[in-house]
């Protein structure tokens, strides 16, 4: 691999790791896990009602992560699981008044910033970010992939062809 690439690929690590860092900083500063941060987001943006199954397929998370988050908030009274009409085993995820109310004081101050931050950039250059972002985590993706074909994985995870397609 030629030392520009090298470097690059580092840069491109860095700004992912910052990002994550961003994201911790805030959970840190209202009190919360990253995962439980990340729980209540996606319920905020995309609304009550969806299983953890949803989350976990969507947002690339492991149930058991999802399920203690679940567990978590619950136990705080912020939501409640009730079954699914047509599959009783699965269940919907629903805010009660005062998950509603935690979550809409956490909530839409990050999705602010957020908004602000991306509305500094041009249309092109958002669309830019988006596609080539899709389309590095595709091309990794493809390079892992070939990986798992000769190599076994001792340490019991699934390999990438189990989960989810990324894009």
């Amino acid at each position: 691999m030629s030392t520009q690439l090298s470097r690059q690929m580092i840069l491109l690590n860095q700004t992912d790791k910052m990002l994550n860092d961003l994201y911790h900083t805030y959970a840190a500063s209202v009190h919360l896990s990253d995962s439980v941060l990340w729980v209540l987001y996606i319920l905020w943006t995309e609304g009550d009602g969806l299983t953890q199954k949803e989350i976990c397929d969507t947002w690339y998370y492991s149930r058991q992560t999802i399920n203690t988050c679940l567990k978590h908030l619950e136990k705080e009274g912020y939501i409640c699981l009730a079954p699914l009409a047509e599959n009783r085993k699965s269940k919907q995820i629903l805010f009660t008044k005062e998950g509603r109310n935690f979550a809409g004081k956490i909530i839409p101050p990050l999705l602010e910033a957020e908004n602000a931050s991306l509305d500094q950039m041009t249309p092109e250059e958002q669309e830019c970010l988006i596609m080539l972002s899709q389309k590095r985590t595709g091309l990794l993706r493809t390079q892992l992939l070939n990986i798992e074909k000769t190599e076994r994985h001792p340490d019991g995870h699934p390999p990438l062809t189990e989960r989810n397609n990324y894009l």
